[in-house]
């Protein structure tokens, strides 16, 4: 299968590696940083995966440049940049490339695949949950840290057949990443931003693992915060999840979720340490702005955006 991944960062590198090592056509957009290494002398992954050195994959930093030398049709798209990136590099995206192509958002926070459906279309949109943990250790090595539960896939009501959607989900599943599918992808996406939003960014300002989080009684006492706060908005807003309330959610974080990733450091504080933009206004951010539309206040999550942002921009 040809395939073509947006965004060379860690999760990017670790999808489009495990492809690649199956022996699938792939081709990875990232910054010149991350290709360049790629092209020159391979990826390298490592870690609970095992180990690996991916030579036959393809690297460009520039979206023209895979149209001419690539062709503007893939197989399938994986969408791996960074939330803030969604927008304006779909919109480059489809003056450039054939559209009619799914498109799998692998990616965190809310509001991603709003964009991809409005862009290129509901028939064409996949959601997709992870939560595997990888680090970008250097350029063109990349390690994946924790495992928490399976890559879920699925399509908005009308949009990508049930069937694409499980072919997708065997091709992740035989390339040795753990994958299934959903019919209710958006309770998944909201799953993956409760966890998100209360981990990543005390993970971010206190500068520890996940599981010093959980061992330490104040930050344990913010968590449930935040898990309230959350589920005080998915009420207002009816939308649903897998939990019934705050209580039983805060119990599968702090006794399912955490355990298997607790030497976890927050990809929020990865980002801050070399000098990245975070993604707290797609988690936290995006949270406390739709509370505020609907006339409710979310302090909690309210200042910890706030916070990251000003540790952001200090770094």
């Amino acid at each position: 299968m040809k395939i073509l991944v947006l965004g060379a960062g860690a999760i990017g590198s670790v999808f489009g590696g495990f492809l690649a090592i199956s022996g699938h056509d792939v081709t990875l957009y990232g910054r010149d940083r991350c290709i360049t290494p790629i092209n020159d002398q391979g990826l390298t992954i490592e870690g609970i995966w095992g180990s690996h050195h991916v030579t036959n994959i393809k690297g460009y930093s520039n979206l023209n440049k895979i149209a001419r030398c690539e062709g503007i049709s893939f197989d399938l798209v994986l969408l791996t940049v960074k939330s803030y990136d969604t927008k304006n590099l779909l919109e480059h995206y489809v003056q450039t490339f054939d559209t009619s192509t799914a498109v799998v958002s692998l990616q965190n926070g809310l509001g991603n695949i709003e964009i991809i459906e409005k862009l290129i279309g509901r028939k064409q949109t996949i959601g997709g949950r992870v939560i595997f943990g990888a680090e970008l250790i250097a350029p063109a090595h990349v390690k994946v840290t924790v495992y928490a539960d399976k890559v879920v896939l699925g399509s908005l009501p009308g949009g990508v057949s049930l069937t694409k959607v499980q072919e997708i989900c065997r091709l992740f599943d035989t390339s040795g990443i753990p994958t299934t599918y959903t019919e209710e992808i958006e309770k998944h996406i909201w799953g993956k931003v409760l966890y998100n939003a209360t981990l990543n960014p005390l993970s971010c300002l206190l500068e520890v693992n996940y599981g010093k989080l959980l061992e330490n009684t104040e930050s344990k006492g913010i968590m449930e915060e935040i898990i309230q706060e959350i589920f005080l908005l998915l009420q207002k807003s009816k939308s649903s999840v897998f939990w019934q309330d705050a209580s039983e959610y805060r119990d599968h974080l702090f006794t399912q979720l955490i355990p298997p990733t607790r030497e976890h450091f927050s990809s929020m504080l990865q980002d801050i340490r070399v000098g990245k933009k975070t993604e707290i206004d797609a988690l936290n951010g995006s949270v406390v702005s739709r509370a505020e539309k609907l006339g409710i206040d979310l302090p909690v999550n309210r200042v910890l955006t706030s916070l990251v942002k000003a540790k952001n921009s200090k770094h």
